[in-house]
């Protein structure tokens, strides 16, 4: 037998290459993370030794080399075979561009032990790991090919990394490794990347592939390229120039205003430049491993069953004993490997190498590390689908657990699984008022139960009465928190906010988690609803079973503690089954689609930092709000009688077809339209045109409207939301309700109290900070025309931002040719009008009403407008085409918003969908700098010793209670989060600023 920690250039022979040799060239570092990923589609069984060592990744690792070995691929088998692994970050790129690669992720910490055992595997299959300091996998990996070519031989790249097409000629192809596999009943051919793939890919060819790499960047390793630059867009300009050289020659003959004005930026011109270094592969690197040393040789197989034992690889064990016919049994496992920890930096107390235990398990961990693999996520996205439909839903086969034996054994197979879907069953769709009714687990597609808890059965003078067979809630929630609170399992919801506040309630913090709703949203924004009934239609083809079928509707409706325990488990524990599945469908397709970055820093955190939110609540003062609902009755009543006289009768003035009848029956005023009821239409947009033609009953319809909805909504409503037992006021937040990641509130909704009328300012007066506190608003200034000029690249607002100019005086001076000292207020009003009103794509017609004046003038302030800022033309115009092109558009931060009906055939609608795509960039972008302030302020806060509480988000504003002795202290630590909330993901090219204040109630500190 081998010495088995001889060095495996000892068993090795140096063979030169020849003509008709072939060339196995494998991208290690890819290829381990693949097989990691691939891993965590398997068995949580196979991912582990005995002892817990990770060893998922090795061992499809192990396969598919033994497979090379034995089989080669796409029918060739190889004379050479290099395993090829990046030796560290630090390559001679970060020397030309020290920011290169700086946004990738720590790759996930149950992989990080497996590094050095795949380093292990190769020189147990009798191969050479190749990596060497300064340069990449792909450098060396490129310095082969052009080694083997020049010797005669043809070269095979194993590999899905687009970065090494560039390297695909006469005699060197790639081949996908995830190809010509078996999965779930479906073969997945043979995938060999030849001209033809890289055409269809890159849309050039192999030999300009760098030139459109050098432009259009990559945001995966942090290469810069030129802003606004695609690869579909890169490719067009080449394939017109010919090569990056002549089109930044010519870059003055482009047509396209705004692609001109970027390629003729020196500054951006220096940046393609740079990129072109950093994408272009280096093939004369001086190899300390020659390739002739990379023949293939068959394995020690003594030395190889050793390996495999030692890591508990039976089934491969078993194959390599066959093959070469030499008793396993008496082989003994390689004693460097077998000992826990050995050598590795792991040990059975510390799986992860680090004294803090891991935050993700393998389950919800996230892609990360060398190459951009392109196929292999696809594949696991078909893999995890086939997986969550195989098993139909069977809503007999799900238990009631009703033993505190039987949820032991339910929590301990969760724990062996490493992930479970959770749902709760409350009372109420008050989270914070809801008591805990039961609650459901499921660990694998039609693997559920439900677990009751206080369910009535009515048998009891007052029909409050526990049914019998239940475990009582203390006893149930001492057994599930630790589960809950288990930092190597995952807990999987839909709408898992609602479950986080339900269980912070009873002491328990639900962590680790993933959100299927959450999920949905970031890949299918303004494509789809995320409720768990419509997910479960779009992607299991399954109709769950409706609240009304066992809670009964109308008056007959019961809360859930009155339904019959048999019909709550089919109805609970599918909630948890289809749960489970759709996170088998979803969350795979965050790799694929390269969305994983926005679920896990703009969506799953806000979980948490909403529902710390909600649960803080805020106070308000009944008294002033009693006494404006006084007033209000007062000026409706006033109103009503103006309203009357203006009609020439009373009649019931919120009745719209009253009212309609009176408008245009009797008055005949213009534009009357019907509904399809045959109704007069009386919506807001019908009294507004009206009230802008100078008619005075709409206008008085309108304000009456507008009072009366308040006094409704807030003055007389508030009072019934305070909390008995806190007697503060909870709003809940909707985290997946708009398409472009603002947030909305019902319950009530605070985010609809006008900001700008003298009522709605009396409203938030009665939003106060409790005593010994002051209530700190702190609002970002103008966030979405700063947005703008980042995005738009307009040259006179950013350095207006830069240079802490009035913007609204700024845009009147550059329109109409006034100073900005002692600027007429109306002439400022104008240009703030047209300022926001182009964000939100305004029409001639709105901002003739907005400004009360004739369309023919507001017509002429938008085309001045556009004249003095023409990049904003072109980026709507820019914009529209992409999402007429592709069906969405994007936000600074990667969030995608979806707009479909862009191409619809109706043109009021298709307008209406242009102007929201548009705009969805910049008030996207804004939500998501918000978003990211959020999940950052309450470490900042309580990093620094502060006591100051983030209660509420409205819009661009964030409202914070605050103890009086720290305001000083508060203030500008706020206001420092809030301002670097974009950094590092998006260098803004003007700065944010924030206006905070510190006062007794909302108004006063707004």
């Amino acid at each position: 037998m081998t010495d088995q920690t001889a060095p495996a250039d000892a068993v090795h022979a140096a063979r030169a290459l020849k003509p008709g040799d072939h060339v196995f060239l494998v991208d290690g570092s890819s290829f381990v993370f693949r097989a990691y990923f691939q891993s965590m589609n398997q068995d949580r069984k196979y991912n582990y030794r005995s002892d817990g060592l990770p060893t998922g990744a090795v061992r499809l690792f192990c396969t598919k080399l033994f497979q090379f070995i034995r089989e080669g691929a796409v029918g060739i088998m190889p004379t050479h075979l290099a395993i090829i692994f990046d030796k560290s970050e630090q390559s001679f790129r970060k020397e030309i561009y020290p920011p290169y690669k700086a946004n990738r992720q720590e790759p996930p910490e149950d992989l990080v032990p497996q590094f050095p055992l795949m380093r292990e595997a190769v020189r147990a299959f009798g191969l050479k790991p190749v990596e060497q300091d300064r340069y990449e996998a792909d450098d060396l990996i490129a310095t082969y090919a052009r080694q083997a070519t020049e010797a005669g031989a043809d070269v095979l790249i194993i590999s899905a990394d687009k970065d090494l097409m560039q390297l695909i000629r006469p005699g060197v192809s790639m081949y996908d490794p995830a190809s010509g596999t078996q999965s779930k009943g479906s073969y997945r051919p043979e995938r060999r990347i030849g001209r033809d793939e890289v055409l269809e890919y890159f849309g050039v060819e192999p030999e300009k592939v760098v030139d459109v790499q050098s432009l259009a960047g990559d945001s995966t390793d942090n290469v810069p390229g030129a802003p606004g630059i695609g690869i579909k867009t890169a490719a067009q300009l080449i394939n017109e120039y010919g090569d990056l050289d002549t089109l930044i020659a010519r870059a003055g003959e482009i047509k396209q205003p705004k692609r001109r004005e970027t390629l003729t930026n020196p500054q951006i011109v220096e940046q393609i430049l740079i990129s072109r270094r950093l994408v272009s592969l280096v093939d004369d690197v001086a190899v300390e491993t020659p390739l002739a040393d990379l023949a293939l040789v068959p394995p020690d197989p003594q030395r190889l069953v050793a390996f495999l034992k030692a890591m508990e690889f039976t089934t491969i064990t078993k194959r390599v004993g066959e093959l070469y016919e030499i008793d396993v049994s008496a082989v003994e496992p390689d004693a460097r490997l077998a000992a826990p920890g050995a050598g590795l930096g792991w040990s059975p107390a510390d799986p992860t190498g680090d004294s803090t235990p891991s935050a993700t398990p393998p389950s919800a961990a996230t892609p990360t590390g060398p190459g951009d693999d392109l196929l292999v996520p696809a594949a696991l996205v078909a893999s995890r689908a086939a997986e969550a439909t195989a098993t139909p839903v069977d809503r007999s086969t799900y238990e009631t657990v009703t033993s505190l034996e039987r949820l032991e054994a339910w929590i301990a197979e969760a724990r062996e699984r490493g992930y479970v879907a959770v749902d709760t069953e409350t009372n109420s769709v008050d989270a914070m008022q809801a008591e805990l009714v039961g609650f459901s687990l499921a660990t694998a597609p039609g693997r559920a139960c439900y677990v009751p808890l206080q369910h009535r059965d009515g048998d009891d003078l007052f029909g409050n009465g526990l049914a019998p067979g239940q475990i009582p809630l203390r006893e149930a929630l001492a057994l599930l928190q630790p589960l809950l609170e288990d930092p190597s399992v995952l807990k999987i919801g839909q709408n898992l906010k609602f479950d986080w506040l339900i269980f912070a309630r009873h002491g328990i913090t639900l962590t680790p988690y993933d959100d299927t709703m959450l999920i949905s949203y970031v890949l299918d924004a303004g494509r789809s609803a995320h409720g768990m009934d419509a997910l479960s239609e779009r992607h299991l083809g399954h109709t769950p079973i409706a609240f009304t079928e066992v809670a009964g509707s109308g008056k007959a409706q019961v809360t859930f503690d009155k339904v019959a325990i048999d019909k709550a488990t089919a109805y609970a524990a599918e909630d948890a089954d289809v749960t489970l599945r759709l996170w088998l469908v979803l969350k795979p397709r965050l790799v694929a689609e390269g969305l994983t970055s926005v679920y896990e820093t703009l969506e799953r955190p806000m979980v948490e930092t909403l529902a710390r939110m909600e649960r803080r609540g805020i106070a308000i003062d009944r008294t002033i709000l009693s006494r404006l609902s006084g007033d209000f009755a007062q000026k409706l009543a006033a109103l009503e009688e103006e309203i009357y006289a203006l009609a020439g009768e009373r009649f019931t003035i919120g009745s719209p077809k009253q009212l309609g009848d009176i408008l245009f029956g009797k008055m005949g005023l213009p534009g009357a339209k019907k509904t399809k009821t045959g109704q007069w239409a009386t919506g807001a947009g019908v009294l507004e045109d009206l009230a802008a033609e100078g008619h005075a009953l709409p206008a008085k319809i309108l304000d009456w409207r507008q009072l009366a909805k308040l006094k409704s909504t807030y003055t007389d409503a508030l009072p019934g939301f305070v909390n008995p037992e806190t007697q503060r006021v909870h709003t809940c937040f909707s985290l997946a309700a708009t398409t472009t990641g603002r947030l909305s509130s019902s319950e009530p909704n605070i985010q609809n109290i006008p900001v700008r009328t003298e009522e709605g300012r009396k409203i938030r007066t009665a939003f106060v900070a409790a005593p010994g506190t002051k209530l700190v608003s702190a609002d970002y200034s103008q966030i979405e025309l700063r947005v703008l000029a980042h995005i738009a690249e307009i040259p006179q607002l950013r350095q207006a931002f830069a240079d802490g100019i009035d913007i609204h005086a700024m845009t009147a001076s550059e329109m109409f040719g006034v100073p900005v000292q002692g600027m007429d207020p109306l002439v400022r009003r104008r240009a703030k009008a047209i300022n926001f009103g182009i964000i939100y794509g305004i029409s001639a017609f709105g901002l003739a009403n907005q400004l009360g004046i004739p369309r023919e003038e507001a017509s002429a302030y938008i085309r001045k407008y556009f004249e003095r800022f023409p990049g904003i033309r072109d980026y709507m115009e820019e914009t529209k085409r992409f999402c007429r092109e592709h069906g969405y558009v994007t936000t600074l931060f990667g969030r995608v918003c979806h707009y479909p009906q862009i191409k619809s055939s109706n043109p009021s609608e298709r307008a209406f969908v242009e102007r929201q795509a548009i705009n969805a960039p910049i008030q996207g972008s804004a939500a998501d700098i918000i978003r990211r302030a959020m999940v950052r302020m309450d470490e900042a806060l309580e990093s620094a010793g502060l006591h100051a509480r983030m209660l509420l988000q409205v819009h661009d504003e964030l409202v914070f209670e605050v103890p009086e002795e720290e305001v000083e202290r508060a203030l500008p630590l706020i206001t420092r989060v809030m301002r670097e909330a974009p950094n590092p993901a998006v260098a803004l090219a003007v700065p944010l600023e924030v206006e905070a204040r510190a006062a007794d109630n909302w108004e006063e500190a707004h």
